[in-house]
């Protein structure tokens, strides 16, 4: 007995950047913020994570979209690199 072979399915067409937003928009770049705020050890230096995670944003190509530069301005105004000062040490 022979299995039948079925071809496959033509992938879907690629999607254009306003229909993704449509389908799926990102979150809150405030509720994003926070996500990450508490998803840091507390061990770890909060200026280097945003550091880190600003070098993330910059490589991608997501950068373009709003809420993501809103997204990085809140991470540079907790890795230092911006004129707003931190009021206390530990924050």
């Amino acid at each position: 007995m022979t299995a039948e072979i079925k071809p496959r399915p033509a992938a879907p067409p690629a999607l254009d950047r306003k229909t993704m937003v449509d389908i799926s928009p990102l979150p809150p770049p405030e509720e994003v913020f926070i996500d990450w705020l508490l998803s840091v050890p507390p061990d770890d230096c909060l200026e280097a994570a945003a550091r880190y995670q600003i070098e993330i944003i910059d490589r991608s190509t997501a950068f373009q979209h709003p809420d993501v530069r809103r997204l990085r301005t809140l991470l540079a105004a907790v890795a230092g690199d911006c004129d707003w000062k931190k009021p206390i040490s530990n924050l």
